[in-house]
């Protein structure tokens, strides 16, 4: 059984996360166990690999219950509204340069993709962004704001250069 299934409505943005592993291996290992019940669209290894998860038109289960911190971003199944990225990394980590890299492109090509001019980067925002109610989720910054683990401002600025 795939821990992903059919998406409704069309993407509205991108949802990035950390997926709370130890390791680059044991964390793409446990998203492609049958036994996990969450997924991502796409994780970002380290070394700036990308490992597809779940295919892209797919509705990943990441997001889980959740509301819209803009009003530009209007959804009612973030699932299908998002497409999720994770970088495979836990709180307290710091992104790798690789992984900050991997992340822009891959926002660049979903945004060419989709047809988002890249001066909306409002679409990108993070699971602690949206996750309700607010304080649930702490991902993808992380619980300490003076270090966080990757900031979505920091890849709306590499975006929008």
């Amino acid at each position: 059984v795939a821990n992903w299934g059919k998406r409704s409505g069309p993407r509205r943005a991108i949802m990035i996360h950390y997926d709370a592993s130890t390791s680059d291996a044991s964390g793409i290992a446990w998203l492609k166990s049958p036994e996990c019940k969450v997924s991502y669209n796409m994780a970002v290894r380290d070394n700036g690999a990308v490992v597809t998860i779940a295919p892209e038109e797919a509705r990943a289960y990441h997001a889980g219950v959740c509301r819209s911190s803009d009003p530009r971003l209007v959804y009612t199944d973030a699932n299908s509204a998002f497409y999720g990225l994770a970088i495979t990394a836990k709180a307290g980590d710091t992104v790798t340069e690789a992984q900050l890299s991997a992340v822009v492109a891959l926002c660049r090509r979903l945004y060419k993709k989709n047809g988002w001019p890249p001066t909306e980067t409002w679409r990108i925002t993070s699971h602690s962004r949206e996750a309700y109610p607010r304080g649930r989720k702490s991902d993808c910054e992380g619980q300490d704001p003076e270090r966080p683990v990757l900031d979505p401002e920091v890849v709306r600025q590499r975006l929008s250069t």
